[in-house]
């Protein structure tokens, strides 16, 4: 199996992106370490693995907003012996409100766990695969990271940190073999987008953004992290690869030029 024998550990595993990842991870060999700030959840992800993959895995409950709490999760997982050689920073919350309208104190709990929070985990995971050898990080970003999004600004400008960290952790890590990349999901359906899907309005509206449309999947997603993770990657290092049906690259590439859709500013970018 591609990840046969690998180790992955994955934040925010108890939500459906996380546990969509972990799944695809596992049923591709890897041991899963399910990390989600609910115990309960943890667990119960731990559970669903292995009931659909026949795969144990390790759940520990950790706020990666804390650093002093994820010091204490790997802390917990070095107990278990367990080499770490993938990480998926996957824990992630969000906002929607005008800046004028955001509290300084939700403002900080978005960074705290978005930003701050890859960087708590990423710091623990890398001393980690430091000393056996490398690895593979991938960050769970968004499109926010890479356009603007109106009426988020903390998780926007969270997603843009977080864009900014793997860049450089690419550069910084490399020289002790840990490849760091990070995945840019548009609008994707999963358990807690589910209620936006179910409005025709707003699907509608997605469709007019997105090229291919209202389709995206959380398998999707996942499947974007596997090739970053696995070996398939072994040199794509400082990538942040959207799975957006093409919404990002609509942005650059519109219709005009005399209908071939290269316009100026595409000409700029290429």
């Amino acid at each position: 199996m591609l990840l046969d024998g690998k180790t992955a550990v994955v934040t925010g595993c108890g939500g459906g992106l996380g546990l969509a990842i972990a799944r695809t991870l596992a049923s591709h060999g890897a041991r899963i370490v399910a990390m989600d700030r609910s115990p309960e959840r943890a667990d119960e992800a731990a559970r669903e693995l292995l009931a659909s993959t026949e795969r144990q895995a390790i759940a520990i409950a950790v706020d990666v907003s804390s650093a002093a709490a994820v010091a204490e999760a790997f802390a917990k997982l070095d107990r278990h012996q367990a080499r770490i050689d993938i990480l998926v920073n996957c824990a992630g919350i969000r906002e929607v409100s005008r800046i004028y309208d955001l509290d300084p104190t939700e403002w900080e709990r978005v960074i705290a766990v978005n930003l701050s929070g890859p960087f708590y985990v990423t710091r623990e995971a890398a001393l980690r695969m430091r000393e056996t050898g490398g690895g593979s990080i991938v960050n769970v970003a968004s499109v926010a990271g890479i356009m603007g999004l109106t009426h988020r600004p903390a998780y926007t400008a969270s997603k843009h940190g977080l864009v900014g960290l793997t860049r450089n952790l690419a550069r910084d890590l490399a020289g002790d073999g840990i490849r760091v990349n990070a995945i840019a999901p548009g609008t994707i359906r999963t358990p807690m987008t589910e209620g936006f899907f179910d409005d025709e309005g707003f699907r509608n509206g997605l469709r007019e953004v997105v090229p291919l449309g209202d389709k995206g999947s959380s398998d999707d997603v996942a499947n974007a992290v596997l090739f970053l993770a696995s070996p398939l990657a072994g040199f794509v290092n400082g990538v942040v690869l959207p799975v957006d049906g093409g919404w990002s690259a609509e942005k650059a590439y519109t219709v005009g030029g005399g209908g071939n859709g290269y316009t100026a500013a595409a000409a700029r970018t290429s």
